[in-house]
């Protein structure tokens, strides 16, 4: 159920080697992981490698943002799809143009937008609201406002414990180039984006099935594939 975990790829962000990531999902008996490091793919072909050798489905992604603001998080449904991920972000990233809150009209990937990003009704049939825990409380009074088959969870995973979220802080500080007390709060991921059980996370969820079986239909409609071991240069010019 995690759709948006984070490495130290995630430059000035994240905290976690890939190593320590898959370390976490094995941990917590985690059986389909989601990498997706802002504005970052760097680690991808790493994570699949790890994930294989730890019988963990792999699933690739990135998180979108412009500076700490996330506006969508973009999932591969395949190998098309990441390629069609890495087109966008290179674009953004020749053109030096910031993400826009919409996301184009990828064929082969999902969508998932942080609630109150986007009006719901205006969802592709590839998009969705991502929930957040902290988010679930209010969903009780905002539930008739979306579509039941649009939400999913949205359960970030940044740092395993408090020491890696004091050193989140300070590579916060550091790309903001503030004072550790003058950092803003929008700055900071919230403390809770720990990776936990399934069934842990799955409790803030109980009273909401439509957007568990959402999240578990997206996980088993991804799948990447790399084929390790055998050269990939032109050996003949």
């Amino acid at each position: 159920m995690y759709l948006n975990c984070h490495s130290y790829f995630s430059f000035k962000y994240g905290t976690m080697s890939i190593a320590e990531l898959i370390e976490q999902a094995v941990a917590n008996n985690i059986s389909t992981l989601a990498l997706t490091d802002i504005n970052n793919t760097s680690a991808g072909l790493e994570f699949v490698r790890q994930c294989e050798l730890h019988n963990i489905k792999p699933i690739l992604g990135i998180d979108f943002r412009n500076g700490a603001d996330q506006q969508f998080v973009g999932i591969a449904r395949n190998n098309e799809g990441y390629r069609e991920l890495n087109d966008f972000l290179t674009e953004r990233n020749i053109t030096k143009t910031s993400i826009p809150e919409r996301a184009p009209a990828f064929k082969n990937c999902y969508v998932i937008y942080p609630e109150g990003r986007i009006n719901p009704l205006d969802l592709e049939a590839n998009e969705f609201i991502g929930i957040r825990p902290e988010a679930i409380a209010q969903l009780a009074l905002k539930q008739q406002l979306y579509p039941k088959e649009k939400l999913v969870i949205l359960h970030p995973v940044t740092f395993r414990n408090k020491l890696d979220y004091n050193a989140h802080r300070l590579l916060r500080a550091i790309d903001n180039n503030v004072l550790l007390s003058k950092l803003p709060s929008d700055e900071v991921a919230n403390e809770e984006e720990i990776m936990s059980p399934t069934a842990e996370v799955l409790k803030n969820y109980w009273n909401y099935p439509n957007l568990i079986e959402n999240t578990r239909k997206l996980l088993e409609g991804c799948s990447i594939k790399f084929e390790f071991g055998k050269p990939k240069n032109k050996k003949v010019f």
